[in-house]
């Protein structure tokens, strides 16, 4: 099954074919249909099994989709546990999003180096924030990021969030979120904590 089948559009599916994807992984084939039609997803999926194509082609193409105002605001919020993982979704949503007329701005805002030079990046606002949890309450603390025009929030690898320590972050920031917003939840396992947040 192409990935066209899954109902993705010929410029994403032109990066896909430059990349080497040829067909879909079974979490892309369950996923993706159902993150275009604006449905929660709440899947098991183990690192490797393709994951980051099935929920950033989905945010992707309704990025697309839609007329950018003059001011870019937050539509999608990608958490992840780590500085290395948020680095690799947010090259992966840059590759995949290459042959759209109008690339999204993707913005990695994770601890460890200096925040100097993701508050900068972050002046005229991001269309895909991808976050490790302490560092986007210290940009949104700083006042160098607003969540209030968040559309689709993930959160990837939710299990290691939990086991990280990221608990309290975790509810610091679905209480700045919108009530009203997409959810796309991926876990290699589903401890007590995890299954209780989706």
């Amino acid at each position: 099954m192409p990935f066209t089948a899954l109902g993705i559009t010929p410029p994403l599916n032109r990066a896909l074919t430059a990349l080497g994807y040829v067909t879909p992984t079974p979490v892309q084939t369950a996923a993706i249909p159902v993150a275009l039609r604006g449905r929660d997803i709440w899947a098991q999926a183990a690192t490797g099994s393709g994951k980051t194509a099935a929920f950033a082609l989905s945010i992707l193409q309704h990025g697309a989709e839609k007329l950018r105002s003059t001011r870019r605001v937050t539509a999608a919020l990608v958490l992840a546990p780590t500085r290395e993982l948020a680095a690799q979704i947010a090259d992966a949503f840059r590759l995949y999003g290459e042959q759209l007329a109008s690339p999204p701005k993707v913005i990695t805002a994770a601890g460890g180096v200096s925040i100097n030079p993701q508050m900068m990046s972050l002046r005229g606002g991001a269309d895909v924030v991808v976050a490790t949890p302490g560092r986007l309450l210290d940009l949104i603390d700083q006042n160098a990021l607003h969540l209030d025009a968040v559309e689709t929030l993930v959160l990837d690898e939710a299990d290691k969030l939990f086991a990280l320590g990221f608990a309290d972050e975790l509810g610091r920031i679905l209480a700045l979120l919108p009530a009203k917003r997409q959810n796309l939840l991926f876990s290699a396992t589903f401890p007590p904590e995890v299954t209780t947040l989706a």
